[in-house]
């Protein structure tokens, strides 16, 4: 055993080591914020990886967030050095990327597969295909693409083609709906694409129809662990079923139903209901929170015990630091402009050493935007933490799509999307149409057709393009080369302020991140496939800045600690939000509501200050019912 492991070992509380030295057979352990439930997930990894370093079995941890994999197996590797490679830890879809590369071939899925994970894509994907389809005499037209939204639910829901119609009420709707499924699962297929959802269901598809592939999965790897299993949508959780199959039974999660603020996706707390009445699992529960003042985690429990939708005779959360000095303050102001402003000059005074430690959150981004012009306005180093799904510059854009041709060279959308790319990056007026139909003439690949007509051009940057392009044609090979000059000269190819960062250097960033956690998860060099799976699986934003305030929507900041944390808007109709108030909602979403305050509140690892202002764009707003549940009306001005 390392030292690193046994002194991890060593310090965990005698529930975490019960969870750690779990052995065979299902087992569920309700981790509220704070009790150090990676801590135990690593630790579990790792011992398991230490004990069995003779033996040839691979251990499977499924996570929410790619960014969760990526501490978790740092996590793993500080442990146990050198022993992480017989472990998959990465998402559900990264783990159905890999599974489909592998047995994919039984339904028609080659391995080198694209990846469409923005809507506008796949839109075009559809509209293309039903035209081509209009044209072939089929009764549809353009505007079908409308059904995608739908067909979106029903796969998300495990339904194919076949048994989409009887789950619409109008029989016409239906048929329609259904024949454009149809229509688009062949389009894909025929472009050798996936999106997120067929992900999913093409793995459970296979576990079903090539029973053997899910034995396989079984016998190589023993032992499954999945992290913030609450945020599991029901299709998610259905090809763990599909995939244990009867028997199976040694599924480890990790789950907490105070957590549960995805509803909209799927995350429910009947999931957890399920998990229990199928598997049996064993119950262990994490409450010693090691992140919380007293007082925050006092809060915390008075305000979630008004939910009901939680596990029965589940235990408070216990406080363990000694210090129970008051960490909640509270701020009201008479207006939305003065909240942000008075908020703003707050952390202002506290000085630039603790911004890169202090959060501002809100249910929304509509209520932060405000609070980020007043942090600007005080010279406060500030921003918004935006998931970015694509790269934003045309340098970055251009050598995806470029590498994405020379993996798949008859995907028109993506060669258009190069070729637009690479007219901004050089003062260069190619026509993807016209270049598409001359390589079709001309016997060429459109990479090639581009490359040529990019060499002709005067400008350097378009004859640099042209070279990257055309050793691509040469040797698919050569991409490893192309990648890393490329990133080095890309940047280079923007007209910048000096000390101004670009989009390009932004890019960049993102890329070498998103690579090196690929790496990573593949324990060596990836191939042109699996980078490429890898990125459009990955967020693109860049590294955040260390030394600057994080705004964040409750959503973006879940898993994430600070030690000065601003609650802003805490009113009724804004948190809880005014949908969950109205007399026709449903129950469970005002308990969603109150899971989003108190996900908040416990991010918590100094001082918490919760404001809210008495009237928002003009509108006259009382105080959040959450301040009299949190037991805090009254308190410091309220």
């Amino acid at each position: 055993m390392t030292p690193e492991l046994a002194a991890a070992l060593e310090s965990l509380s005698l529930n975490q080591k019960v969870a750690v030295d779990w052995g065979e057979g299902a087992a569920i352990v309700l981790a509220g914020p704070g009790v150090g439930k990676t801590t135990v997930l690593t630790a579990r990894i790792a011992r398991i990886l230490d004990s069995s370093r003779n033996r040839n079995f691979r251990t499977l941890a499924l996570t929410f967030t790619t960014k969760a994999g990526d501490e978790m197996r740092t996590r793993v590797e500080r442990l146990v050095p050198g022993l992480t490679d017989p472990t998959l830890i990465g998402t559900f879809h990264a783990f159905c990327a890999q599974v489909l590369r592998q047995h994919g071939s039984h339904l028609g899925i080659r391995p080198d597969f694209g990846v469409y994970d923005q809507d506008s894509d796949r839109e075009e994907l559809l509209r293309d295909a039903l035209r081509e389809a209009t044209a072939k005499g089929e009764p549809v037209e353009e505007r079908d693409v409308r059904w995608l939204k739908a067909i979106d639910q029903l796969r998300s829901n495990l339904i194919g083609p076949a048994k989409a119609a009887s789950r619409f009420h109008d029989q016409s709707d239906g048929e329609r709906a259904a024949r454009v499924y149809t229509i688009y699962e062949a389009a894909l297929r025929d472009r050798n694409i996936m999106d997120f959802n067929g992900m999913i269901l093409d793995t459970c598809r296979l576990a079903h129809q090539v029973p053997a592939v899910a034995a396989r999965i079984r016998q190589s790897y023993p032992y499954w662990l999945i992290d913030e299993f609450q945020d599991t949508s029901p299709a998610q959780y259905r090809l763990v079923r599909f995939l244990a199959g009867s028997d199976f039974k040694n599924v480890f999660v990790v789950a907490d139903d105070d957590q549960i603020i995805y509803q909209w996706a799927g995350a429910s707390y009947r999931q957890i209901l399920v998990f229990r009445e199928q598997f049996s699992p064993s119950l262990i529960q994490l409450v010693e929170n090691r992140r919380c003042p007293p007082d925050v985690v006092r809060a915390a429990n008075s305000l979630i015990a008004h939910n009901a939708e939680r596990t029965p005779g589940k235990a408070l959360l216990l406080a363990t630091r000694a210090d129970d000095c008051p960490a909640i303050s509270q701020r009201v102001f008479a207006t939305d402009v003065d909240e942000a402003s008075g908020i703003a000059v707050e952390i202002a005074a506290a000085g630039a050493g603790s911004w890169g430690r202090t959060a501002v959150l809100a249910r929304t981004r509509a209520i932060l935007e405000p609070v980020l012009k007043a942090l600007r306005a005080e010279g406060v180093k500030a921003a918004i933490a935006t998931r970015r799904d694509r790269f934003i510059s045309p340098q970055f854009t251009w050598l995806q799509a470029c590498l994405e041709q020379a993996l798949r060279p008859s995907d028109r959308h993506v060669f258009t999307m190069m070729v637009d790319a690479a007219n901004r990056i050089a003062p260069m007026e190619c026509d993807p149409a016209l270049l598409a139909a001359e390589a079709e003439a001309a016997g060429r690949s459109f990479l090639e057709q581009w490359a040529l007509a990019a060499q002709g051009c005067s400008e350097p940057e378009a004859q640099r393009l042209a070279d990257f392009g055309l050793r691509l044609v040469q040797s698919r090979g050569a991409w490893r080369t192309v990648m890393k000059e490329a990133l080095v000269w890309l940047p280079g190819t923007v007209d910048s302020s000096e000390g101004v960062v670009t989009d390009a250097e932004d890019d960049k960033a993102a890329w070498e991140t998103a690579l090196r956690a690929i790496r990573a998860e593949k324990g060596g060099e990836p191939e042109l496939e699996e980078l490429l799976q890898g990125l459009a699986l990955r967020p693109k934003e860049p590294p955040p800045d260390p030394e600057a305030v994080a705004l964040l929507t409750v959503h973006a900041a879940k898993g994430l600690e600070f030690d000065h944390v601003y609650l802003v808007g805490l009113a009724e109709t804004v948190l809880p939000s005014w949908q969950s108030l109205q007399p026709k909602a449903r129950p469970a979403e005002l308990e969603e509501e109150r899971r989003n305050c108190f996900v908040a509140i416990t991010r918590t690892k100094e001082c918490l200050v919760i404001s809210r202002s008495e009237s928002y764009r003009g509108w006259r707003k009382t105080a959040s019912r959450f301040l009299t549940e949190m037991g805090l009306t009254g308190a410091n001005g309220a």
